[in-house]
């Protein structure tokens, strides 16, 4: 994040139309980790802030981890070296697999990195100690790594059906079209116009994404921020903290759902709550039966909703996958 482009635009990648753009998810816990140090930072800095929960924190972190842990703990942290993530996330990549990578990692490489962006901001104290003993900071960095993921395993196991959902949740949004929305929906520091993914941010650059692939790496995460990097040669990330869905949002005709469905049956499967008739259903939605008989079938016809016949009427039931999809992409 060291280029510059107009004052007040943050960091940017000219994206294109994420349509035609290749985009694809990775559970990469390497981020979640990174995200973990911050806030385990944050928590020792502030005496108001309550510590880190038990459960998400467990052991603490090793003598030897420590060294480079410190280097996380400065207020207001936006800028860190690419190497604190050796592999980049083409996949999914273990915990383990990145701590082993780091401990290869040749100490130039790493102080390279922090000139490049210390150069190009203001001077880094932070990093100091990491410029001054590289090696021992990039061993010292696979220990925290190693220790943060001891802690948070049971959490991320934890979270896999909120990661699960995620991944159909992209995977809808770029079969149906609706990308666009997905991108606008992964952070409020996050943002995608006119072909620019754009992330608040307090210097500017704008970089073009050209034949990389742009990875989305949904995170558990104790501190609410993204994690992003445009820099690397071969992939674009972002990483974003994932929630559960709030119940009972209803759907919007400029919302994701109906970016994906169309807002009419967007509104036809928001409004099956629970179960409703056909004419029901229509008079709900303001639409003719007929109308609302025919996008019934289409929703029918990918498992969306499940039709019976009651007597003279035909009474229309949400499926699970149909529950799934308004919980996935309900704004």
């Amino acid at each position: 994040m060291t280029a510059k482009t107009a004052s007040g635009r943050g960091y940017q990648l000219q994206l294109g139309s994420p349509g035609t753009q290749a985009v694809s998810i990775a559970m990469f816990p390497q981020q979640s980790v990174i995200i973990h140090l911050l806030a385990q930072a944050s928590s020792c800095r502030h005496a108001s802030k309550p510590a880190w929960p038990r459960a998400a924190m467990g052991t603490a972190l090793r003598p030897s981890a420590r060294f480079a842990a410190r280097s996380f703990a400065s207020r207001g942290l936006t800028v860190m070296p690419e190497c604190c993530i050796p592999i980049p996330p083409l996949t999914d990549v273990s915990v383990a697999e990145q701590a082993d990578r780091l401990r290869e990692i040749a100490p130039d490489v790493l102080v390279g990195e922090l000139q490049a962006f210390c150069d190009d901001h203001a001077s880094s104290p932070q990093w100091r100690a990491a410029a001054q003993q590289p090696h021992r900071w990039l061993a010292s960095m696979a220990d925290a790594s190693l220790d943060i993921w001891a802690a948070m395993q049971p959490r991320w196991r934890a979270t896999a059906p909120l990661f699960d959902r995620e991944v159909r949740r992209v995977g809808t949004a770029a079969v149906r079209g609706g990308m666009d929305a997905l991108l606008n929906s992964l952070h409020p520091r996050i943002s995608y116009a006119d072909g620019v993914l754009a992330v608040a941010f307090p210097h500017d650059r704008c970089v073009a994404i050209g034949r990389r692939q742009l990875v989305l790496v949904p995170m558990i995460a104790l501190l609410d921020r993204p994690l992003v990097s445009f820099e690397r040669p071969e992939v674009c990330f972002v990483g974003y903290p994932i929630r559960p869905p709030t119940p009972g949002t209803p759907a919007r005709t400029d919302g994701a759902l109906a970016l994906i469905l169309g807002p009419l049956r967007a509104a036809v499967l928001q409004a099956l709550r629970h179960a409703l008739t056909v004419n029901e259903l229509a008079a709900t939605v303001q639409c003719a039966p007929t109308t609302a008989t025919y996008h019934l079938q289409q929703l029918a016809n990918v498992g969306l909703i499940t039709r019976e016949r009651c007597g003279t009427s035909v009474l229309v039931t949400r499926t699970t996958r149909g529950d799934e999809l308004v919980d996935l992409l309900s704004d």
